[in-house]
């Protein structure tokens, strides 16, 4: 058996269930996202990135995972809901890496200019700065929001 194959139903964080499927080069989580269920799938993420020997690129993919993902729970989920269903895929690709989280709303991001003294607002120019590129395409399930980073 690969040690990069994976195909699991576990629970993640305050019994969120997370059903990963991971193959040589490809990772997909589908789960019920909750504001504790980012931490763990974050380092689910960092797992894989160690796994392909890619451990060097772990600052930037946590923080574009962090920031997906908190967005998509922020943003996505119903006033009346404590989860959002999200689907989070990280793949290689040649010379980099393509890390996608697909929601159900089809609201796409809104570019905010933060003044120095607010707390959000900030999300999309980071991650325009810490990856090769950045962007969102609408689906028949709402919207994936994807960036890329180049690798050796």
């Amino acid at each position: 058996m690969n040690a990069d194959l994976l195909d699991a139903s576990q629970t993640v964080a305050d019994g969120t269930q997370a059903l990963t499927r991971s193959r040589p080069g490809v990772l997909e989580t589908d789960l019920q996202l909750t504001a504790a269920a980012v931490k763990p799938t974050r380092e689910i993420v960092m797992r894989h990135l160690a796994l392909w020997g890619l451990a060097g690129y772990e600052w930037q993919v946590n923080l574009a995972t962090s920031e997906l993902l908190t967005n998509a729970f922020k943003y996505t989920r119903q006033p009346d809901q404590s989860t959002v269903l999200v689907r989070l895929m990280l793949s290689r690709t040649p010379g980099g890496l393509f890390l996608c989280v697909s929601d159900p709303e089809p609201r796409r991001p809104n570019l905010l200019l933060a003044d120095d003294d607010q707390e959000g607002g900030r999300g999309i120019p980071l991650l325009r700065a810490i990856c090769g590129e950045f962007g969102c395409s609408s689906t028949d399930r709402g919207k994936d929001v994807w960036v890329t980073f180049e690798t050796p």
